[in-house]
């Protein structure tokens, strides 16, 4: 807004209309590669240019189409604040509401498109073309987005925590498979064939992953008594046996009846099962000790990292609520952010020894690549041969600092 206000003759109207139309053909080819990863660097170094361009060009119009008597002034900046007001609603409040998938970013630009339609209107026979087939394509690609989230999608909620899309797919050898997602992140897979399949945890929840090493060897055959933070599809209810008791902690109300109902991991499950909605801290700091022989850490939702779950504070209060010699088990398996040397960082303020144990995807047993951070002061655990073989040291980033709830940074372990 400065610059375009301030600086009304910095760069030619046609330039900044140029920019604008070059940019969103390439957000719009972006975005119709649905299924492809690109880069954060790339990801967030376009994203921004973008809304540079949309932003420059909304805010030399309205300088251009200011009114000239000082007296329509006043009027003006209200309408002008009031339709920041009216975006932030729209895209915060309307849209979460009204639709169920997550393509926001491409209905701002349709409306971008139609409103430089709009302003441009006046200029001629070609930029009403060049408008007017940019705000159909953008109009197209709406509809092709919607046709590709659906494909496949059994159940499509969306609220203020994010977008869920459970997917069903035949082509798993011999049975179905069915895939929470939250965004782009696959937070659950569960295949429906034998009773056998139906009970095997998968994705990232594997019997060799760093979490299934914990629970399958934290207690000597002993019933379990196991914490979960994040419930996902429900996937670790299946290491559940009779007398055990898990107990999930789940922010988001929407993941809670998908667990239940869509999936069967906490319906088949042995152990005995609860659900405690809310955040997860609140709920363990207004509860008595639990004494937890493995609390998992695994709350991400997306690629978001919850910060508050990884501080000395909260790795204090996980303590209180693990029983002598317990083990947490954080999941760090991250596109975007390596919380490895976090992770240690707190394990060694905390007087604990961390391990590291990652595991390769194995498309059969549809187990994704994984890697867990295991804590605990039982050295008993750590000893035993198969923990000793596949554990490694975490590692260290020299000059960081244990992030507390009074600083952390995640600008040092970004992978751009």
């Amino acid at each position: 807004m400065i610059l375009a206000f301030q600086f009304p003759n910095l760069l030619p109207r046609s330039i900044v209309t140029r920019f604008l139309i070059v940019m969103l053909a390439g957000l719009g080819y972006a975005l119709s590669k649905q299924d492809v990863e690109w880069p954060m660097r790339i990801s967030i170094g376009f994203f921004l240019v973008e809304v540079f361009a949309s932003c420059l060009f909304c805010h030399s119009e309205a300088y251009r189409l200011r009114p000239r008597r000082s007296s329509e002034s006043t009027l003006f900046y209200l309408l002008f604040a009031a339709g920041g007001a009216a975006g932030s609603s729209v895209i915060g409040i309307a849209f979460p509401l009204l639709i169920r998938f997550n393509f926001d970013l491409v209905l701002t630009c349709c409306f971008t498109a139609l409103l430089a339609l709009a302003v441009t209107w006046e200029d001629g026979w070609s930029s009403r073309l060049l408008w007017s087939v940019a705000s159909a394509v953008m109009m197209l690609q709406i509809f092709w987005i919607h046709i590709v989230l659906q494909r496949n999608t059994t159940v499509a909620v969306r609220n203020f925590y994010g977008a869920l899309r459970v997917k069903q797919t035949f082509g798993y050898p011999g049975a179905t498979l069915r895939t929470l997602t939250n965004g782009n992140v696959e937070h659950g897979t569960q295949i429906f064939g034998s009773d056998q399949l139906r009970r095997t945890p998968t994705s990232y929840y594997a019997k060799d992953s760093g979490v299934g090493m914990a629970l399958r060897l934290c207690c000597q055959g002993r019933t379990r008594n196991i914490g979960v933070i994040g419930l996902g599809a429900g996937t670790l209810a299946a290491y559940g046996q009779r007398g055990d008791r898990i107990r999930f902690y789940e922010i988001n109300p929407a993941v809670e009846p998908i667990a239940r109902n869509v999936f069967t991991y906490i319906r088949d499950s042995g152990a005995q099962t609860s659900i405690v909605s809310g955040d997860a801290r609140t709920s363990l700091a207004h509860e008595k000790s639990q004494g937890f022989d493995v609390l998992v850490i695994d709350a991400f939702s997306g690629d978001a990292i919850p910060l508050h779950l990884l501080t000395k504070q909260a790795i204090a209060l996980y303590r209180n609520h693990l029983a002598p010699g317990g083990i947490l088990a954080f999941h760090i398996s991250n596109r975007h952010v390596d919380l490895e040397a976090p992770i240690s960082l707190l394990a060694k303020a905390a007087g604990m020894k961390a391990v590291c144990i990652a595991t390769i995807a194995n498309d059969q047993r549809d187990e994704f690549t994984a890697t867990w951070i295991l804590l605990s002061e039982n050295e008993d655990f750590f000893a035993q041969p198969e923990v000793a073989r596949r554990a490694r040291p975490p590692i260290e980033k020299p000059g960081m600092q244990p992030w507390t709830d009074d600083f952390s940074s995640l600008l040092p372990v970004l992978q751009w």
